[in-house]
């Protein structure tokens, strides 16, 4: 017996997708544009050019979706990260260099500002935006740990060290103004937090 047919007017799969797709990205110019607080729910829908009751019939409310723009963002980086070799400092240092130049595109730089902006004000908020850090910047850093001999407990306590250490100047310039760091100045700072992180640890773990 055939399947029955979809009734007329019923997105495909593939149209719903573009649809969805179409929607995180309005949703993301007006978060960057105007701050989570002040995004509209309405606004955002008719930018996507679908209704308001579609668009609620995805994400519930602001949060839920800016929850989805954050997990968009994220996993739109890593397929464009390299596949990381060699020794344990070139790995550091490559994913850093990788990681910090998708988070200093203009949209990424605008996004992150908005969540140090306003974070504090929103519990919810700022709980989303720790799970996509820990996802998105910890644990491939945490990874890389493992594959040198690091035990699973030993990276998950190391892997925010490195980071903080790594991405600091990245996020002195979100945070006080001031362009985005050039591949030089990244690599140079990937470098130096590499040496310093790798030197610390070896005392207490065989690397």
């Amino acid at each position: 017996m055939s399947s029955p047919k979809s009734r007329a007017g019923r997105p495909s799969p593939e149209q719903a997708e573009r649809k969805r797709a179409n929607l995180i990205l309005a949703a993301l110019d007006e978060f960057a544009r105007v701050g989570f607080s002040a995004a509209s729910m309405r606004d955002i829908a008719k930018a996507a050019e679908i209704s308001s009751r579609t668009l609620y019939n995805y994400y519930p409310d602001k949060l839920a979706l800016f929850a989805a723009c954050l997990e968009h963002s994220g996993h739109a980086i890593q397929p464009t990260l390299p596949k990381l070799s060699g020794d344990l400092h070139s790995q550091l240092v490559n994913y850093t260099v990788a990681m910090q130049e998708q988070l200093s595109t203009p949209q990424a730089m605008q996004i992150t500002t908005l969540i140090f902006r306003e974070a504090n004000g929103f519990d919810a908020l700022r709980d989303i935006a720790r799970e996509q850090f820990e996802r998105y910047q910890v644990a491939p850093v945490a990874r890389i740990l493992e594959d040198h001999n690091m035990s699973g407990d030993q990276a998950k306590l190391l892997a925010p060290q490195f980071v903080s250490m790594a991405f600091g100047e990245w996020q002195r310039r979100v945070l006080f103004g001031g362009p985005p760091l050039t591949k030089e100045i990244a690599t140079t700072q990937a470098q130096i937090a590499a040496d310093i992180f790798i030197s610390g640890i070896s005392h207490f773990y065989k690397l």
